[in-house]
Formats: structure tokens, sequence, C-alpha cells
């Protein structure tokens, strides 16, 4: 399995269940990422049956962490009749460091506006009550979450994943206090807002993601992804921060640990 990765790397956001379901051998990459140096991983939920498999898998990554959520794309009808206890049961385990993902996606129409807003709200109380940070997605609905954000407060932290590229949502993200994560379309030559990103994105509210399967980054672009790619984020980021990368690995690394509390 090819891996670029530098010791100390991390990788902020990725679905394991999705990469096998994809044909990847995740056993095999997290050896190799082991023995590779990266340091933690961090598995983010999108439902609520698959918990147990998810976690069967630090085992064989010691640094491996996870989220639980549901993602705002899954439609009513799917969600567990006791959804709401369940989350709260999965999200005090102890591997569990963050609620999510959620948010607001208007892109497809699985699931409507009222239900997401509803599955947010759900998400937001068990972050207050259990002192956790959130994980938000936005796709086609920055203008509804940035308003949502600007109304709440977020003690224990979040997280703008795959930033989108649309700046008033991460200013208005960055004024609640959030981490900002750049996925591998950081790289995408059509990606300029996102780069530009970097012109008032403080280096201390950054994290790096792969957000795998999805999104491998130039060069990979095309592939299914996985975290063993994420160097050539790291890579297209510290050129545009023009800093050496050995700085960015370190920054992003205690970025991590202190928006989960490692």
């Amino acid at each position: 399995m090819n891996i670029y990765i530098k010791q100390g790397m991390i990788d902020s956001h990725f679905h394991i269940l999705e990469m096998i379901r994809k044909g990847l051998s995740v056993k095999e990459l997290l050896s190799q990422l082991n023995i590779a140096g990266m340091d933690y991983l961090l598995d983010v939920g999108v439902n609520l049956d698959d918990f147990s498999a998810r976690l069967s898998h630090h085992e064989f990554f010691p640094g491996l962490y996870f989220a639980t959520g549901i993602h705002p794309n899954v439609p009513r009808e799917e969600w567990p009749e006791d959804f709401r206890k369940k989350l709260m049961s999965h999200a005090t385990h102890d591997l569990v460091k963050a609620v999510g993902e959620t948010g607001l996606d208007f892109y497809r129409t699985s699931s409507n506006r009222h239900d997401q807003l509803e599955l947010l709200d759900v998400h937001y109380q068990i972050s207050r009550e259990l002192g956790k940070p959130m994980i938000f997605h936005c796709r086609n609905a920055e203008k509804d979450l940035t308003e949502w954000i600007l109304n709440h407060e977020f003690p224990s932290g979040a997280v703008l994943h795959c930033f989108p590229g649309d700046e008033h949502l991460g200013k208005a993200a960055l004024s609640k206090g959030f981490m900002i994560s750049f996925a591998g379309n950081f790289t995408y030559k059509n990606a300029i807002n996102i780069r530009q990103a970097t012109n008032w994105c403080p280096l201390e509210n950054l994290l790096l993601e792969t957000d795998a399967p999805y999104l491998a980054p130039v060069p990979k672009r095309g592939k299914d992804n996985h975290s063993g790619y994420i160097g050539h984020t790291y890579e297209a980021v510290a050129l545009e921060y023009k800093i050496p990368i050995e700085n960015l690995v370190k920054i992003v690394r205690e970025n991590f640990q202190i928006f989960l509390g490692l």
C-alpha cells in the first residue's frame, strides 16, 4: 500500500468502514501508518449501527480515536427509534472524543431541512452535556449553517471539517473558537477559494484531514483515498502558509491534541 507521510502527521477525519466498502485493506493500512510514524487518527461516525465494528480497529493503531454521529443526509426513517439515547451511549465511550459528524447538507434531498436541524440540535445538546467537541459538515448550506453557528456557543470546541471555501462561514466559525480543517480538495486546481482561506485562518485553528475514502489529493486524485496520502495535503498547505512542513506537522499535531483533549 502506497504511504506518503512524515512522522508526527495526523488525520483528523476519515471513515474506516467506507474505506473497507471501497475494498481497501484497513488493517494493513493501520499497520503501515503505525510503522511510518503517524501519530493520531480520528474515525468519524455517519450512522449508529456500525459502532462496534468501528471500535474493533483500535487494536491495530493505538492512536486511533472516534467520533459518533448521524450524518445530515441520513433520512429520518433510517434513524434508530431511540437515536438520542443510542448517540449519548456511544458518546460516553472512552475512545469517543467528539460528537459528529453533524451539520447541514442541502446538496442532496434525502433529508429535509427540518430533520437536519433537529439532528443538529440533538448533537449539540449531547456535546454540551458531555463536554466533547463537535464535528460539522456543510454542503450547499453555508448561509443557514453560518446563522446557526452564530446563535450558539461551543465551550468544548468544534471543527468545520472539509472546509468548503466560504469565507463568511469560516470567519463565523473562527469567531466561535472553531478549528478549520482542510482536506485533499485543498490541492485541486479549481479550489482557489479554499486555498485563500490560509490568508485569514490562523495556524492555531488549523487541522488537516483526508475524509477518506473521498477527496484524494493531487497527485492521487481520482483514486480511493486513505490516510497514507495525507502527506500531499500537508505539502500543499505548508506551501500556502510559507512555512516548513516540519513546522506544520508540529502545529497540526498539537492542535489535534488540544481539540480532542489528548
